[in-house]
């Protein structure tokens, strides 16, 4: 089969993976909202004449006259496994460009890779660029960002891109071992006993010992990206062996759950097929890790459950942890330490923000992690009315 045939190919299949996602109403809007297109003509005024695109999709609104949003898709095929050049997404955008009327949205899509010129240039010119390797797999960036609300009028925009990047993926990572909580623990468990004999972990300490045992490098001085629209906290460059944290975070309640998050990276998915440049966002907001109270439902929602799975076994060590939460609640005369009840009892909530307190300064971690904790470990009932401690503040804070 010749290059040009391959390529239509890889068009033709993404082409149909796009329309038939729509008509199944998987992008969560009416299938006459959202005409896709195959070799379409949109007019440019430099050339006085249409110009062609791969695909393209055209988002209307109801009773409207004109498409209101317009994604112009290219699709580059490469049987050799050859980058995108840069001068190739250079040229998509001038054509893009030319075409009229606001609201246009350039896609790049490649079975193979982009060269980094290309991954600048297209970040600077807001060309989504969405890779697909020879399995169909998406690669992905292991960035942590703290979620933002996103406003009515920027949710189409960010739903399509999401729907894009998984209709044209198979969500599937290569290499990613689905390891369970007990397989996490450990882990960090053997790590925790090389490291300092399985105590409470002083940060510092744990720094220098990575470095030296692992050469593992950190930066925490500069303050990050944002990535759509997302304030970027941390992440894991595996190209240079490198933990990046925001310089803001450095000293505050939340800087050893994300460290701990990133050194889960480390030593979890190091090895897996990511693309460090691509990654848009796990959305990990969506899903509660701690609890398991979602389906994890892709590969990428399973990279963020371990590695946040991986911080709280590594900063609160289960036998450790049951260990100091039992020895504190019966030096204060508590009848059955090892059980938290809580209900709307003045004492049982204090006896509650004590346990927290406690155990948040022990250990050196958020009393956030130590709620999840504790709720994980199920050794907290509630009373007839459950009382929801996110609302606790003038108790627990």
């Amino acid at each position: 089969m010749n290059t040009v045939k391959i390529g239509d190919e890889f068009e033709n299949i993404s082409y149909k993976l796009i329309k038939n996602s729509i008509q199944n109403g998987e992008l969560g809007i009416l299938e006459s909202s959202a005409k896709v297109f195959q070799k379409k003509g949109y007019y440019s005024k430099d050339r006085e004449k249409n110009i062609i695109f791969d695909i393209s999709i055209e988002i209307w609104p109801n009773n409207a006259d004109k498409y209101s949003i317009l994604y112009l898709i290219e699709c580059k095929s490469s049987t050799k496994g050859n980058k995108v050049p840069v001068d190739d997404v250079e040229e998509f955008f001038t054509k893009a460009s030319q075409v009229t009327g606001s609201g246009v949205k350039p896609v790049m899509i490649t079975n193979s890779s982009f060269q980094s010129g290309g991954l600048t240039f297209a970040k600077n010119k807001n060309i989504m660029l969405i890779e697909v390797d020879n399995e169909n797999n998406h690669k992905v960036k292991l960035y942590r960002t703290n979620s933002r609300t996103i406003t009515e009028s920027e949710n189409i925009d960010k739903t399509i891109s999401i729907f894009l990047k998984k209709t044209l993926s198979k969500n599937k990572i290569s290499g990613l071992k689905k390891l369970k909580s007990e397989q996490i623990e450990e882990i960090t468990k053997n790590l925790l006993t090389d490291f300092n004999n399985y105590r409470p972990i002083n940060i510092h300490s744990l720094i220098n010992y990575l470095k030296r045992s692992y050469n593992l490098n950190f930066d925490f001085s500069k303050s990050l990206e944002t990535i759509d629209g997302n304030e970027l906290m941390g992440y894991f460059d595996n190209s240079i062996n490198t933990i990046f944290i925001d310089k803001s975070l450095v000293n505050k309640e939340q800087f050893p759950f994300i460290l701990g998050h990133e050194i889960g990276h480390f030593f979890l998915h190091k090895n897996l097929k990511i693309d460090q440049e691509l990654y848009n966002d796990f959305a990990d907001s969506e899903y509660n890790y701690f609890l398991d109270k979602h389906i994890l439902q892709n590969d990428r929602n399973w990279i963020e459950w371990q590695a946040n799975k991986f911080s709280i076994s590594l900063f609160v060590p289960k036998d450790l942890f049951y260990g100091h939460l039992i020895l504190f609640r019966k030096n204060k005369g508590i009848s059955k330490p090892h059980l938290i009840y809580l209900d709307e009892q003045t004492i049982n909530i204090r006896d509650y923000n004590d346990t927290i307190n406690f155990l948040s300064k022990k250990f050196g971690i958020s009393k956030t992690v130590i709620k999840y904790r504790i709720d994980e470990l199920g050794i907290l009932t509630y009373g007839k009315t459950k009382i929801d401690t996110r609302n606790l503040r003038d108790f627990i804070y």
